[in-house]
């Protein structure tokens, strides 16, 4: 009997902070997936430059030398004569369903007068990460790009894997506003304390974490991402966030910013969730230092 009330009070409980997904928000994450697959066959159909001169918002980032650029602009001005093409192996969308995010793999072909042929071997490999926002005809387009470089993976690329926030602080005002503050707050001083902590990895890192470096293949899960990042954290390089984009319902955020120090450059990303109330995790993080 005990056993019985007490677990009707916890489903009681359980719908003021967690969600499963709805049937909109599937259909919103579905039509993101399309948009980014689009975006793909775009590059193979019209160019890798057009597609993303048609995909991108009028405000996307994109990064540069070390520097967070305008992706339009930079992409205008971009002679880009090889052929860009990738395949999304992650899609993640927030409870809002305006904001989401993809991941996967990528890599550049030489592009000749007749295209790209089958037995091409690509000139390079990496990983990507593209941030989602919904437009207000209903359309999607790209916020933010960045990728890294990476040695080929052997294993059969997988089918999309869908994710979906569940999370949402409806007794708070703002939370999108409110999100952004703790967020960019967080990040900062993620990498500050990581100087003096005795354990500053594991608290921030969420379960199923993707982290992803130059030349180095994509790490997947909590264990081994802090494991790495014990073992390779320079106290010397500093981490500059730029700006941070959340999501309207306040459980999504993308945290963006460059990279300085001893005598390095370069740029970063870093995708904070919001897994329970006031409790943020990193789920992804991609770094390129040059």
């Amino acid at each position: 009997m005990t056993f019985h009330k007490t677990l009707l009070v916890g489903l009681l409980l359980l719908p003021k902070f967690i969600f499963a997904q709805t049937e909109s928000q599937k259909l919103a994450l579905k039509k993101m997936i399309e948009t980014e697959k689009a975006f793909a066959q775009t590059s193979l159909d019209k160019g890798t430059k057009n597609a993303f001169l048609e995909f991108l918002v009028k405000d996307a980032i994109v990064f540069d030398k070390g520097s967070a650029v305008n992706g339009l602009e930079y992409w205008q001005k971009l002679d880009f004569k090889n052929l860009l093409t990738w395949q999304p192996t992650f899609a993640e969308i927030a409870v809002s369903e305006e904001l989401g995010y993809t991941l996967g793999f990528s890599q550049v072909h030489n592009l000749t007068a007749q295209g790209k042929s089958a037995a091409d071997k690509p000139l390079s490999h990496g990983s990507f990460f593209t941030l989602w926002k919904k437009q207000t005809d209903g359309n999607w387009k790209v916020a933010l790009d960045f990728g890294v470089n990476h040695p080929e993976i052997s294993a059969v690329i997988p089918s999309i894997r869908e994710s979906y926030a569940t999370f949402k602080p409806y007794e708070l005002k703002n939370t999108s506003v409110l999100a952004e503050r703790m967020v960019f707050m967080n990040d900062f001083f993620y990498w500050k304390n990581a100087k003096t902590s005795f354990n500053p990895f594991e608290p921030h890192l969420s379960q199923d974490i993707k982290l992803y470096r130059n030349n180095l293949l994509p790490i997947m899960g909590r264990e081994a991402a802090k494991n790495y990042l014990k073992k390779t954290y320079d106290k010397a390089i500093v981490y500059t966030g730029l700006k941070a984009i959340p999501s309207q319902a306040g459980d999504l955020v993308c945290v963006y910013g460059v990279i300085s120090g001893k005598g390095k450059t370069g740029e970063y990303v870093r995708l904070w969730k919001q897994e329970s109330k006031d409790i943020w995790k990193i789920v992804v993080e991609m770094v390129n230092v040059n």
